[in-house]
């Protein structure tokens, strides 16, 4: 059964095969006849390498890659790459013990340097791991009381040092340092990604847009409502989509000065009529302040777009949303997603059909045809469609919408949605306590649909499992696994 969309297949099969494969090509054809003995455990590390310069350059989250496939789709192959890369680089170790102080100990440093990030990676970092080993999870909870989200971005980085000791392992070799061409390709290769890495570096932080905290408010139990506006000077550049994903910093606040992604709840501009956040504000209009039940905040422009959030505390970093106050600092990286794609390409399909449909004198075309939208989202993770269902349910398009959570005190925006479903035509808005079992999504199933989940790990897959099985292609289901 297939459970990837094309792009996704496509990522994959790139990152596996077509990129190691140059390297190997320079090596095997340039390689001394008298070493051929070496050569499978020198492919092994050759694609290690080239594996785990790869993963470097994911984890700079190139925009291109992002909307081709999604940021958290290429999260996950950062992740699995490099440990790919790591197991390939232990039997090239077993194979190629080194011949030289120099080489075994560069060769082994690095390995075990880049071990010990990965591992540290999937306990702090690879949601779906922990959600799946609650050993893990209680080990994971007592070491954040210690080790603050900082510490680990900052330890992430040490693939950096460790691929600088596997640059100086290849170079010590002499018979592979003899083999200019290949030689050439690693180098270049080499210092194309660490001049990307640094670019990113300087351009996420330099280009950050800068913004203010415009309120905080409790939505449900450990969730808070976190909405941020601009000072007007940018506005031509600011612009997200429905369902998008913003990284934030705040860099006078401790522990919080790198960024951390979170989903947006609307869209600027704002494209439907309806913005789940309760407060007055208004991102297009000419509303001067934002009022909440202690605080009245100033706009610093009429038209400043605001970004609104909920966040539930369940991290060091997200736990010191709830203390931040009305003017205090923060920097937000340009939004990912692709949400908001991913429906414009089925719309674009569905004209296309439509287009057909008429040239072969079977009715005329309907300029602009939307395709209907299934959103399904449990628990905090429904956040991403708050703003999907907003700009998309004009009552033209039909939507149906199911949003689940455990009990009753964890939806947010419950009074909210319910309104939108009671007033907006062609739209089903169905909030539900338990889990959604396999009838009731399938009785959402309808021809020429696109499918959005959101919500836990575990969650979207049992959803997705559950509409491959009731034939729903895969090219119509997306989700974004934040999870790693």
């Amino acid at each position: 059964m297939k459970r990837f969309t094309s792009n996704i297949a496509l990522a994959w099969a790139v990152a596996l095969f077509v990129i190691p494969l140059p390297f190997l090509v320079a090596l095997s054809t340039g390689l001394p006849a008298l070493y051929s003995d070496t050569l499978f455990g020198a492919e092994l590390g050759v694609v290690a390498y080239t594996w785990m310069l790869a993963a470097v350059y994911l984890a700079c989250r190139p925009r291109w890659v992002d909307r081709t496939v999604g940021l958290p789709h290429m999260y996950m192959i950062h992740g699995v790459l490099a440990i790919l890369a790591i197991a390939l680089a232990f039997f090239h170790q077993a194979l190629l013990p080194g011949a030289g102080a120099l080489i075994g100990l560069t060769g082994h440093a690095g390995l075990y340097l880049f071990t010990a990030v990965a591992v540290w990676s999937l306990v702090f970092m690879a949601g779906w791991l922990t959600a799946r080993v609650p050993a893990l999870a209680t080990i994971k909870r007592s070491l954040e009381r210690v080790f603050r989200h900082e510490m680990s971005v900052w330890l992430h980085r040490l693939n950096i040092v460790a691929i600088v000791l596997i640059v100086i392992h290849v170079h010590v070799i002499d018979y592979i340092a003899s083999i200019k061409p290949f030689i050439l390709l690693f180098d270049a290769a080499t210092i194309a990604v660490f001049a990307y890495y640094l670019w990113s570096s300087v351009n996420r932080r330099a280009f950050a847009w800068r913004g203010r905290v415009a309120s905080t408010r409790p939505l449900a139990d450990r969730v808070i409502e976190l909405r941020v506006t601009f000072d007007g000077r940018d506005n031509t550049q600011i612009r997200w989509n429905p369902g998008d994903f913003a990284f934030i910093a705040f860099p006078d606040k401790r522990g919080m000065h790198e960024f951390h992604p979170f989903s947006l709840t609307n869209s600027y501009p704002a494209s439907g009529s309806v913005a789940f956040a309760g407060t007055s504000a208004s991102t297009n209009t000419s509303v001067h302040t934002i009022s909440t039940a202690d605080t009245t905040v100033t706009l610093p422009h009429p038209d400043s777009p605001t970004m609104a959030f909920a966040i539930r505390a369940d991290g060091d970093f997200t736990s010191r949303i709830a203390s931040l106050k009305p003017g205090d600092v923060v920097r937000i990286a340009p939004p990912y997603g692709r949400y908001a794609e991913f429906i414009r390409e089925h719309d674009s399909h569905t004209t296309d059909i439509s287009r057909t449909f008429a040239q072969q004198g079977h009715g005329s075309s309907t300029p602009g045809s939307r395709t209907p939208l299934v959103l399904i989202g449990g628990g905090i993770g429904i956040t991403p469609l708050l703003g999907v269902l907003s700009a998309y349910a004009d009552g033209n398009r039909p939507v149906d919408f199911l949003y689940t959570v455990r009990s009753d005190r964890d939806f947010i925006y419950r009074d909210e949605l319910e309104q939108f479903g009671r007033t907006t035509p062609a739209t089903r808005v169905r909030l539900q306590t338990g889990r959604a079992d396999a009838a009731a999504i399938a009785s959402m199933i309808r021809p020429g649909a696109a499918y959005l989940i959101a919500g836990p790990q575990p969650m979207m897959e049992a959803v997705r499992d559950t509409l491959r099985t009731h034939g729903v292609a895969a090219d119509d289901i997306y989700y974004e696994p934040f999870s790693m």
